[in-house]
């Protein structure tokens, strides 16, 4: 019986991806050029992008404004600590004509000197308060003055106890008439929690006040600078405030940067965009396509060989017509199976003929 001879059927090539313009390739920035970039944005692509953009530049500007305000604010902080911190004491009505009266913002970190009583029965903790990497407590003292009012007086910080719910000790303010310097300070916003007995969250005027009780100055409160007579052990006295104006100068600088990077960004890669339409629309004229589209067999019959495998296909049988090559190698294609049918039989060919 004999058999049909086994027939191999062509590999087509492999295809080539879709040319592109070499990253070397360079092409003039010109008025067009620019033109059709902006033309891009009738693109629902290119406007989606473009509109990100504005949305992102947006944001980085107010984040930048949102930056300075920061860096504004610790700069005027600083002016005023500097200008206040240090001046000669004076008395408090020159700051605080009445005990309702609000603290000027321009005389805060002013000295005044006061002489009155402590009242250490009225005495109260602040909480949670930092100091040099550690947590403690501040001792805030009512001070009674000869006009029967009072002023709040913080006279320092003091390390939180072993339990670090309770102090170990605190020391007592002094007995009798004292004279104090000290640096008025605007009172402190409430937390609305409640705190261990004899203790507050914040220097809250008003809720100091009612512990106190009587009259006491609810415009300001007065940080310890000095007092004489001084006592054999005090809290520790409170540091000058840190004058560090931090990174937020710098942030802002940076956030406008990326604002007009945006932009750039933007301007680049719509410029690439056209010079590589610009640039496959070219070689489409060259290789001699009509829609401008890369044609993939530019090089003709030789490149496509090339990579066609080392071994020749088989012949079809001859009731069937060749298999069609991918396009544009009909010619080599047809050449290539002509000389392999001039050729001979195929080594499978003989095999079967000589099995019968």
């Amino acid at each position: 019986m004999t058999r049909a001879p086994t027939v191999r059927r062509p590999t087509p090539p492999a295809r080539r991806p879709p040319a592109r313009r070499p990253k070397g390739a360079r092409e003039p920035l010109d008025a067009a050029a620019v033109r059709s970039a902006l033309g891009l944005l009738r693109e629902v692509f290119w406007l989606r992008i473009a509109l990100a953009v504005v949305l992102l530049s947006v944001a980085f500007f107010f984040l930048g404004r949102w930056q300075l305000h920061r860096h504004e604010a610790k700069v005027a902080r600083n002016t005023l600590l500097n200008s206040n911190y240090d001046a000669a004491p004076v008395p408090l009505d020159s700051i605080l004509v009445t005990p309702d009266s609000p603290l000027p913002e321009s005389r805060q970190w002013s000295q005044v000197r006061l002489e009155g009583v402590y009242d250490p029965a009225h005495q109260v903790l602040i909480r949670n308060r930092p100091l040099a990497g550690d947590f403690g407590f501040e001792v805030v003292v009512p001070l009674r003055l000869g006009s029967g009012a009072a002023v709040l007086v913080d006279r320092g910080w003091i390390p939180a106890g072993e339990r670090f719910v309770t102090p170990d000790a605190v020391p007592a303010p002094p007995g009798g008439p004292v004279s104090v310097v000290v640096r008025v300070r605007p009172g402190e916003p409430p937390l609305d929690r409640t705190p261990p007995p004899g203790q507050e969250l914040r220097i809250d005027l008003g809720r100091l006040a009612a512990v106190a009780g009587g009259t006491v100055y609810r415009g300001a409160y007065g940080v310890l600078a000095a007092e004489t007579p001084a006592p054999a052990t005090a809290p520790e006295p409170l540091p000058r405030p840190d004058e560090d104006l931090g990174p937020h100068l710098a942030y802002a600088v940076q956030w406008w940067i990326g604002d007009v990077a945006a932009y750039v960004l933007l301007g680049y890669y719509a410029l690439s965009e056209v010079r590589d339409r610009r640039w496959v629309a070219a070689r489409g004229e060259a290789s001699g396509t009509d829609d401008g589209t890369p044609d993939e067999t530019v090089g003709g019959a030789r490149d496509d060989l090339a990579d066609a495998p080392e071994s020749a296909p088989a012949p079809e049988s001859p009731e069937s017509p060749p298999a069609p090559g991918p396009p544009g190698t009909a010619g080599w294609s047809r050449g290539l199976l002509g000389r392999r049918r001039d050729r001979g039989p195929s080594d499978e060919e003989w095999e079967d003929a000589l099995s019968d």
